[in-house]
């Protein structure tokens, strides 16, 4: 019998040797020393490769965990367990079948009939956990549209863990861009001075994260991070809050986030929410007596005032007033009473933010100096918006007190003097804006736009609370008919600024313009029994309503927020928008 050859007795290998992959030759694959390595003397070696793809059973797993989180969702767990229950999915690395009881308590079954995802799109343990993010995900509800289920704010999963430097200064100069010019609180140099830092205090963190969310909501590239970095905003807020004692020095930083929180949340709807955050604000501001921040009796405002720089300072002026503004203006909505009494008040109007931004100190008018000043100037449309709430704050004044009086059996009080005053008041604050400040339609100034809106929407407020307030002996029902019809020509003027607002990018819009809007529709219905002089404008209003893009659903227009808005009657008003889209 013959004896076998070298190259039988030597052993074949499937992989080529790294000197025939260098060379792109075949290789015979003999082991120990392939046949070229063996003639040309080479050595003959092989570099041990990573297997390619993930391990065997983790797509099994990972579709486990998806299929688990959708049962979650689907049964409406409550948001504190099911927050609970998601970090233990995701975090669970071990044997899929008792991935269903990972939560006491909640057991469900797994299927594994549809496969979610492709072998061929998985490839690293990064990407997985990119897989569990909303909006990415197939088949499982976005957080943010859940309402019954809150956000992840800490995890693997939490966008907020993700969020790179390239992302941050595209936040910030969304905020800068979009938000800054309607809430003018921030001296930008300033933020933009110590954002870059990492070792930035809590508040200013906590400043930062409020910054983002309203960012985010005006955003078409971050709707994803909307609801988590609104869910750390007040998280960071509350833990601030707690942990401030009486005599520390809270930063500024806390009130402008409380401010900033406000307003999202009045943009999203949550009302409810939106007025109990409006008052931990209100008692920020008047904690940190940021309300006597110019009196001379040496308190601790004025104390702050002296010692610290202009810009600083400035900024609290701005963060009171704006607190201010949100108190009156979210009070018209319900008729609820003034937290921030104006009577009360030692702190200067803001400074022209022009100045402000530039570094130049500049002291402006106390409130009600600008209020009486019979010189026709020009301010700033802040401070106009300031003085038109403070109109309306008087005007829901007086009617409480009618009210109050009523009820405690007094004699009617004689309004005629006060009545006068709120005339001549309103009809200086319009020869100032149409004599002093551009055209708003013509201007690039979203605040501009809203101050004139606003200033029509005092003028209905006003005549609403004469209107409904106990009529003295000399308010006759001629007098009635003067105030509605003053309403109706106020709410045509809304309708004409109004038809410009769906030409702007919806960034562009102020983000607290569906409450005059609203004033004005409110008004509309409840006088609709008054015939065509009335039925024409709604329907307008209705139109414009229509082409606005809902900035919490770019698919939804103001048609929508109707329902979630604190007026009444919504629901009925909303099926008469109906009613005239269809018929025209």
């Amino acid at each position: 019998m013959s004896q076998p050859s070298a190259a039988t007795r030597r052993h074949r290998r499937g992989i080529a040797c790294d000197e025939c992959r260098r060379r792109k030759l075949r290789c015979d694959g003999q082991k120990p020393q392939c046949g070229r390595c063996l003639d040309t003397g080479v050595a003959c070696e092989l570099t041990q490769r990573s297997a390619r793809g993930p391990k065997k059973g983790h797509l099994r797993d990972l579709k486990n965990r998806l299929v688990y989180l959708e049962t979650l969702l689907e049964n409406s767990v409550p948001a504190e367990d099911t927050q609970q229950d998601l970090h233990a999915i995701i975090e669970y690395t071990g044997d899929p079948s008792l991935l269903p009881f990972v939560r006491a308590g909640h057991a469900a079954e797994v299927g594994t009939s549809e496969p979610w995802i492709s072998a061929g799109t998985v490839t690293s343990n990064s990407e997985h956990e990119g897989l569990l993010q909303p909006d990415l995900t197939p088949g499982v509800p976005s957080f943010s549209q859940r309402s019954s289920v809150g956000p992840i704010i800490s995890g693997h999963s939490t966008p907020i863990q993700s969020i790179t430097g390239l992302m941050q200064d595209e936040l910030d100069q969304l905020y800068l861009d979009r938000v800054h010019n309607s809430i003018p609180i921030l001296h930008q140099r300033r933020y933009m001075s110590w954002s870059k830092s990492s070792t930035k205090t809590e508040p200013r963190r906590c400043l930062q994260y409020a910054m983002w969310t309203l960012a985010a909501l005006l955003s078409t590239q971050f709707r994803d991070m909307i609801e988590p970095l609104y869910q750390e905003t007040k998280r960071m807020l509350d833990q601030l809050t707690v942990a401030a004692n009486e005599d520390s020095n809270i930063d500024t930083e806390i009130g402008q986030a409380w401010v900033l929180l406000v307003t999202f949340e009045s943009m999203r709807t949550y009302h409810r929410q939106a007025w109990m955050s409006a008052g931990s604000a209100f008692r920020f501001v008047q904690a940190m007596h940021y309300h006597e921040l110019d009196s001379l009796d040496g308190k601790r405002g004025s104390a702050y005032a002296q010692r610290d720089d202009f810009i600083e300072v400035e900024e609290r002026h701005r963060v009171f007033w704006m607190a201010y503004f949100l108190d009156h203006i979210i009070s018209m909505r319900g008729d609820w009473p003034i937290t921030l009494n104006e009577h009360v008040i030692c702190t200067r109007l803001p400074a022209s933010d022009s100045k402000f931004q530039n570094g130049y100190r500049e002291l402006g008018p106390f409130l009600s100096e600008a209020m009486t000043d019979s010189t026709l100037q020009v301010r700033s449309s802040f401070t106009e918006c300031l003085i038109l709430v403070t109109i309306c704050g008087r005007s829901l004044f007086q009617r409480q007190q009618c009210q109050i009086s009523k009820a405690y059996g007094d004699m009617t009080l004689d309004w005629t003097e006060q009545r006068q005053w709120l005339d001549r008041l309103l009809l200086s604050r319009f020869q100032v804006l149409s004599q002093c400040y551009p055209d708003p339609t013509e201007s690039n100034d979203p605040l501009l736009l809203f101050t004139h809106i606003l200033a029509q929407a005092t003028v209905i407020y006003y005549c609403k609370t004469m209107i409904q307030s106990d009529a003295p002996s000399n308010f006759t029902q001629n007098s009635e008919f003067r105030y509605e019809h003053r309403a109706l020509e106020a709410s045509k003027n809304i309708i004409r600024l109004a038809t410009t607002l769906p030409e702007l990018p919806f960034s562009k819009v102020h983000p607290l313009m569906p409450m005059p809007l609203f004033i004005c529709a409110e008004f509309l219905y409840s006088n609709i029994h008054n015939g065509i002089s009335v039925q024409l404008p709604i329907q307008d209003l209705f139109h414009i309503f229509r082409e606005l893009k809902n900035v919490n659903n770019h698919e939804q227009s103001y048609l929508d927020l109707l329902p979630r808005s604190c007026i009444s009657k919504t629901a009925v008003m909303v099926g008469l928008g109906d009613e005239g889209g269809a018929s025209s």
